[in-house]
């Protein structure tokens, strides 16, 4: 449901976790043999889509992966330091002209060096017991990682301190961006919204004359339109939705 309000013309993303940690955008789920069809299907029903770029670089670069792994019956991952426990799993590539099944764009990749694009067999893909990539049959039975996104475009004209109540009343919180993989995929949503900007959990603290993520997180990564933009009090941060997805200084009342 839209709501439309007459002196507010942007939308706004929130971020949540269901596990109440922020150690991850995204929870994981490994799932039981099954066809790569039959595992999307099931991705799509039980949780978000089979694992696709973003989700798969978050994995790799996890200080801990048991954190945010969960087996298919519903248990957690224990003692887990790195991916290579897990291998020949199905991911969510497939070819046509290889699209991620999700439809993000993101342009991650890591096939095997035996890859040859002129010789391929099969149209799904498969991580090997060395992290990398490999072609496979699609009817063949492999385990598969689900994953579960938390991060929401809610298609509602609102305040950024009406939309900071409804985040943290229904859900978590604000989106919080701290780095470049995290910035890739908030904007890979904003391509659903209507309004030419994004509310993020960006504020500016007049008082003590800095910006600062309402989730406690300190700005360290920044993707700032301009510097020059003047600091103010009661203002907050906004992401363009088209262009190159900057930020923007505004005020909170917009």
């Amino acid at each position: 449901m839209v709501w439309f309000a007459p002196k507010i013309k942007f939308h706004y993303v929130h971020f949540f976790y269901s596990t109440g940690s922020a150690s991850s955008a995204y929870k994981y789920y490994l799932g039981d043999k099954k066809t790569w069809f039959d595992a999307l299907r099931y991705c799509r029903v039980n949780h978000t889509d089979l694992i696709s770029g973003p989700q798969l670089e978050e994995l790799q670069k996890h200080d801990n992966p048991s954190q945010i792994i969960q087996l298919y019956n519903g248990t957690s991952v224990n003692n887990l330091d790195s991916l290579s426990t897990f291998h020949h799993i199905f991911i969510g590539l497939f070819r046509d002209a290889w699209t991620w099944s999700d439809g993000s764009s993101f342009s991650f990749r890591d096939w095997n060096l035996k890859y040859d694009s002129s010789s391929i067999k099969h149209d799904c893909t498969i991580r090997n017991k060395d992290g990398m990539w490999e072609t496979k049959n699609c009817s063949e039975q492999k385990p598969f990682f689900c994953y579960t996104d938390h991060v929401i475009l809610v298609k509602e004209s609102r305040t950024w301190e009406e939309a900071l109540y409804y985040c943290r009343h229904h859900h978590h919180d604000l989106v919080t961006i701290t780095n470049m993989d995290e910035q890739r995929w908030v904007q890979e949503k904003t391509k659903n919204a209507s309004s030419p900007f994004v509310w993020t959990g960006l504020r500016y603290t007049c008082s003590l004359g800095f910006w600062f993520w309402v989730s406690d997180e300190v700005v360290h990564y920044k993707n700032w339109a301009s510097p020059e933009q003047v600091n103010e009090c009661d203002m907050s941060g906004a992401m363009e939705t088209g262009g190159e997805h900057k930020w923007f200084k505004r005020n909170d009342e917009e």
